[in-house]
């Protein structure tokens, strides 16, 4: 849709979108314009109906497609039955491939009808394969809820946007991997190109296009938040990277090198035996932050030797203890993987976890490794609840369909260290996955801002990953270059988005937008507990490397604890 106006481009200000009607003005704002011209005035409901049918050339996309097409579009009432977002416009679709054998990316883009000229497009996880939940929250913080009061970012005028990276169905089989283009618009491509079909109905809906544009996500969507600002700095203002999945391919085979040792013989530690391991580790390193109160908050003081707890003999004799296996399994987690060739940007060692430090990879909420061997290894396109393992299955996904192309691939004899034959092909499997560049100078420059954080008890990804990623970040910026655009928060006890010791929740998607838009720097934040039975208790959200070490009173209140080095 174009206008034409009598209007000159220097009194032409802003696209204003108040209430169902769009009116464009020269010189949006207070008081009354004598220029003032409605050039259009056509109700929200009008609007999204003549979105289905729509059809976005591939010209309008900046990486190759064969464009895209919407599929429905549907006004959704601000009464209707659990909708707390207002009134907008939900517009499902697809983004068709260049290749006809690979599968469309199929996307949601919601359209507010009182809009704040801004976006936020959110991260999915995993494999993907589904669109994210666009009227919910993005992945802000390190749970998938907010503190009370916090509005989606729907409900505070955001344009809202996801897709299902291109491919639809079970993430977790990795057959679409087999495909070039599925390979390369899971591996970062659907970001722009869901991004510019956003920008696209943007346009369309408002006659302007995004002031400010921000992704959110975590895990998988971490990833892809780190994808944005490093190869589409300038689609991007800001970025939310949470417990991001940076080194993905180096990821998926430190996760194959632990199920290799749970699933060996006699390694794979029941919940029963874990509890034990977790509550010997509680008990010599909860206290070392000045409080006992279930969560460590500098586990690099915290040195447990699981030894202690060894079977006599080494056999396993029962719940109170680990056999040798059992103890492989639980150093295999604890150490990292050092592999014989480089991972893309020269990565060849891929963190270890924080197991012996309160890393729970046993909560009630979700087990990484399964509930038993037996079922770690079932076909997640078949399992039932509470089967299969994330551990065996994504490293099973990358490698089988990913790198060697082979379905009969055995995951168990596989060697994460020294692919052999397959190395060539797994770097570049990496150099397209990954999310490791240090070349944030094209997004610094244009005043992009990013906020990176990690639970430091994360049982999926590595906290150690994120303050890796830091550290060469560090290095190639220096301290005062680096902080101009970037914060990296660790939160003791926080583990991959749920459960662990302290499941924090701050609202984060204002810190960045007051970063981005008004210059405010991130500084005294706090975070808010919403683990039951503790939720509400509050700590310092401290910039790494600080950690809130207690000093004195109730040990719930963040003021009660100091960020120290």
């Amino acid at each position: 849709m174009k206008f034409k106006l009598p209007v000159t481009r220097a009194r032409l200000r802003l696209v204003c979108v108040a209430g169902s009607a769009l009116v464009i003005v020269a010189g949006c704002g207070g008081g009354s314009d004598p220029a003032a011209l409605t050039v259009a005035a056509k109700t929200s409901a009008e609007m999204c109906a003549a979105m289905p049918g729509l059809n976005i050339p591939a010209s309008e996309i900046g990486l190759p497609t064969s464009g895209a097409s919407i599929a429905s579009a549907t006004l959704i009432a601000a009464t209707a039955k659990d909708n707390t977002s207002g009134e907008y416009c939900k517009v499902l679709g697809k983004i068709q491939p260049v290749d006809s054998s690979a599968p469309d990316i199929r996307f949601e883009v919601d359209l507010p009808s009182t809009w704040n000229g801004k976006s936020v497009h959110f991260g999915g996880g995993g494999l993907d394969g589904t669109i994210p939940a666009t009227t919910g929250y993005a992945s802000s913080s390190l749970t998938y809820t907010e503190v009370n009061g916090t509005k989606t970012p729907l409900a505070r005028g955001y344009v809202t946007l996801g897709s299902d990276s291109g491919h639809q169905g079970n993430a977790s089989e990795g057959t679409f991997l087999q495909n070039d283009e599925a390979m390369a618009n899971y591996a970062g491509e659907h970001v722009k190109k869901t991004h510019d079909v956003a920008q696209f109905l943007a346009k369309n809906r408002y006659g302007a296009p995004f002031s400010h544009s921000y992704y959110i996500g975590g895990s998988g969507g971490g990833r892809q938040g780190l994808v944005a600002a490093q190869r589409y700095p300038a689609d991007y203002d800001g970025v939310i990277a949470t417990y991001p999945a940076s080194e993905l391919l180096g990821l998926s085979f430190q996760m194959g090198r632990v199920s290799q040792a749970s699933l060996a013989p006699g390694g794979f530690i029941s919940t029963a035996k874990a509890s034990v391991l977790k509550a010997a580790v509680m008990a010599q390193c909860d206290g070392l932050d000045g409080v006992k109160d279930g969560v460590i908050s500098n586990p690099a003081q915290c040195h447990f030797d699981p030894a202690t707890l060894r079977c006599p003999g080494g056999v396993d004799t029962g719940d109170t203890c680990l056999s040798d296996a059992q103890l492989n399994t639980v150093n295999t987690i604890a150490t990292p993987l050092v592999t014989n060739f480089d991972f893309a940007n020269g990565i060849h060692t891929i963190p270890a976890y924080n197991i012996l430090a309160g890393t729970d990879f046993w909560n009630p909420y979700i087990t990484p490794l399964g509930t038993s061997a037996q079922n770690a290894i079932v076909d997640p396109a078949t399992a039932t609840a509470g089967q299969g393992s994330f551990f065996y299955a994504f490293p099973n996904g990358l490698a089988s369909f990913a790198i060697a192309r082979n379905p009969a691939l055995d995951l168990m004899t596989f060697n994460f260290s020294n692919p052999g034959a397959l190395t060539d092909r797994t770097k570049m499997v990496s150099n397209l996955m990954d999310a490791t560049s240090t070349d944030m100078t094209a997004f610094k420059n244009r005043g992009g801002k990013l906020i990176l954080q990690h639970g430091q008890s994360d049982q999926f990804i590595p906290a150690q990953m994120s303050i890796d990623y830091y550290n060469r970040l560090l290095a190639s910026y220096g301290q005062d270059a680096l902080s101009s655009f970037l914060k990296f928060y660790l939160v003791p006890g926080g583990s991959h988005g749920f459960g662990g010791q302290f499941e924090g929740a701050y609202d984060a998607l204002t810190v960045l937008d007051n970063w981005v838009t008004k210059g405010v720097t991130p500084s005294n934040l706090v975070i808010t507990d919403m683990n039951s039975p503790t939720a509400g208790r509050t700590r310092p959200l401290c910039e790494y490397p600080q950690w809130p070490k207690y000093i004195a009173g109730d040990a719930n209140v963040a003021s009660s604890f100091s960020c120290s080095n």
